[in-house]
This record gives C-alpha cells, sequence and structure tokens, in this order.
C-alpha cells in the first residue's frame, strides 16, 4: 500500500466517523413529539367495572382489535420518512391491551418504544370519577422514564362547577390527567402531561378547569425540568374557545395554527357548522429548562401518511378523517379515526 493511498484510507475513515458523529448529534438534538386520538380504542375483553351500551365500554372481537391497530400503527410508523415519532401521546386507549395491540402493531414489535405507559382509573372511586366510558391517555416513548420516577395520573375535579354535569345530573367527569417523566439525551427530563380534556358538549368552563390543572401541576414542578403538554383538548375554533385555552396557558408556547379562527385546516371537521378545528395541542411552558429543549413552531404539523387517513365527504366537499370502520365478513378495516394526528418537534439549544 503506498502511502499516497493509506493518506486517502485514513481520510475517508475519518470523514465517515465525522459523518457518522454528526448524524449522532443531529439525532439527539432534535426529537419529534406526536399526539393522536385514536378514537375509541376499546380492547375485546369486559371490564366488569364498567356499564355497557353505546355510550359506554364497548367489547370489540379479537379480529377488530388487530385490524385497528394495524392501521393506527401504519400512519404512526410511517411518520417522519419511516422512523415515527419520538414521544407519542395518544389518546381514546381503554386498556393496557389496546395500547399492546398498538405497539405490538409496530414494526419490530414496537422495540423502539421502550417507555409504554397506560394507567388505569377505578370507575367506582369517590368522586371525582374517572371517564364513565373507560377511556384513557397513553403515552409510548423511544425515551426511558427518567431515574426514579413512576408515572402518576391526576383526576381533574369538575364536582365544584355547576355546569359540569354529567347527563344524569351527577357530578361531571372526564380523563384523568397523564404525567409522565423521560430522560432526554443530554441528561435533563422531560416531563411531559398527556390530556384529554372535556368534549365539546361540556361548557368552555370544564376545558377551562382540565387546561388550568395541567398548568398548576407544572408550576409546581423544577424549574430543571422541560415541560410539555399534549392530547385532544377539544377548545374548538370559536373565539372564545381559543380565548379560554391561551388564559389557561399563559406563558406557555402556543403554535399559531391553533388559533385558525374556523378558517384553514385542523385536526378534526365539525360537520354541523362545517368549520375545521385543531382540537389536539401540543404546547410548552417557556421557562427553566425549557429554553434548552425548545419546541419549533414551524415543524407543527398535520400528520397525513396512509390513504385510510382519508375520506371524501361528498355534502360538505372537504377531505376529512376516516373513522375506523369493521368488515366482520371480509375481516378488513378501513379508516383509523375521527381525528388527524399532530406533531411538532423538540430541538435541543436552538439548532
Amino acid at each position: 500500500m503506498t502511502l499516497k493511498t493509506a493518506l486517502w484510507l485514513v481520510s475517508g475513515l475519518l470523514s465517515l466517523v465525522i459523518a457518522g458523529s454528526a448524524a449522532a448529534q443531529e439525532v439527539t438534538s432534535r426529537l419529534t413529539v406526536m399526539t393522536y386520538n385514536v378514537e375509541n380504542f376499546f380492547d375485546a375483553e369486559d371490564d366488569p367495572r364498567m356499564p355497557n351500551g353505546s355510550s359506554n365500554e364497548v367489547i370489540n372481537t379479537p379480529a377488530w382489535v388487530s385490524a385497528k391497530a394495524a392501521n393506527v400503527a401504519r400512519v404512526i410508523q410511517r411518520f417522519d420518512f419511516g422512523r415515527g415519532p419520538d414521544v407519542l401521546v395518544l389518546t381514546e386507549v381503554e386498556s393496557q391491551a389496546s395500547l399492546e395491540a398498538i405497539k405490538g402493531a409496530l414494526n419490530n414489535a414496537g422495540a423502539a418504544y421502550v417507555t409504554a405507559v397506560l394507567l388505569d382509573a377505578d370507575p367506582n372511586r369517590p368522586a371525582p370519577k374517572p371517564d364513565q366510558r373507560g377511556i384513557k391517555v397513553a403515552l409510548l416513548s423511544k425515551l426511558p422514564l427518567a431515574s426514579g420516577f413512576t408515572p402518576r395520573s391526576f383526576p381533574v375535579d369538575l364536582t365544584k362547577a355547576s355546569d359540569c354535569k354529567s347527563r344524569d345530573g351527577a357530578a361531571g367527569t372526564t380523563r384523568d390527567l397523564l404525567q409522565v417523566d423521560l430522560a432526554l439525551p443530554d441528561g435533563k427530563t422531560l416531563t411531559l402531561f398527556g390530556g384529554h380534556l372535556p368534549s365539546g358538549g361540556n361548557p368552555r368552563v370544564c376545558r377551562e378547569i382540565a387546561a388550568q390543572t395541567i398548568a398548576t401541576l407544572a408550576a409546581k414542578l423544577p424549574q430543571s425540568h422541560v415541560i410539555l403538554a399534549a392530547g385532544d383538548f377539544n377548545f374548538n375554533c370559536a373565539p372564545e374557545e381559543r380565548k379560554g385555552l391561551a388564559a389557561a396557558f399563559t406563558g406557555w408556547v402556543l403554535p399559531a395554527q391553533l388559533d385558525n379562527a374556523c378558517r384553514g385546516s385542523g385536526s378534526q371537521f365539525y360537520g354541523r357548522e362545517k368549520t375545521w378545528s385543531y382540537l389536539d395541542v401540543i404546547t410548552q411552558k417557556a421557562s427553566g429548562s425549557s429554553q434548552d429543549w425548545t419546541i419549533d413552531p414551524k415543524t407543527f404539523r398535520t400528520v397525513l401518511t396512509d390513504n385510510e387517513q382519508l375520506q371524501w365527504d361528498d355534502r360538505d366537499q372537504v377531505m376529512r378523517p376516516k373513522a375506523f370502520r369493521f368488515n366482520a365478513e371480509t375481516g378488513k378495516g378501513s379508516g383509523t379515526s375521527d381525528h388527524w394526528p399532530i406533531a411538532i418537534d423538540l430541538v435541543r439549544g436552538g439548532k
């Protein structure tokens, strides 16, 4: 081997090492966060604690669960050029079995998602009770849990709000909030609050109480935490709704698209009023170590990765989210959910 050839090989190896180091640095300097309402993902088992019926627990067949999981998983897996999100908040997930069905349908049985969290909520506990359908908030993450942390859930207390009542006049219920602390690549802690706030059928004050609960919990955390909240917050595009969202999250970063004034796109289309809304939200508390890792508002996007997410609505002349439907005769499912997911990049050091 000549000296020239040896130098060329060394130079090439150094280039590969430098390029590899740069790629690794790029990976650890950018994370993707997604939230996805997967629409009534009930499992195939009866939870004896829950009432059954059209507005309560639904017991699906194993074939339904498998088909739904496969369609939802395709949307997740194809995101970010096939890498999938680094952190994923899922709403309307009934159980650990439902979460494992989604995880199992991902490539390599979701092995990249080292953290999978869903906390059970006893429907018969004293008020404030959780959602009486049994749907919950779950999380999948490629980041491990922060050292010594155990995931926690928090009830949203609607009992003192006279407007927040259930159909039978009892105190209002909604999904518990989920808190998960994750270890970021540089050793800092990412605290993520997952929420599914009271639906649009409830007065705005009910959503405001739930949003303020998240903000209050976040205010108690150390300044060293990077703090995000994500999920289906159910604030629609109406001006007073957007004001309520902004007021509850004063001092937080809210992407501009969330305030769409009932114009343009969103994560769900409301046929009765013919409006788009970003019911789904990702926001960040802008203080402390949140300056080290920041969401980049320019990267906020609706996640459309699969044809089964799309359905043309002849009546309203819009392409809207395609809800999942299962054909028991063929064993095949179509559609995914009545929401489109949203995502945003979390960037280290403003890079």
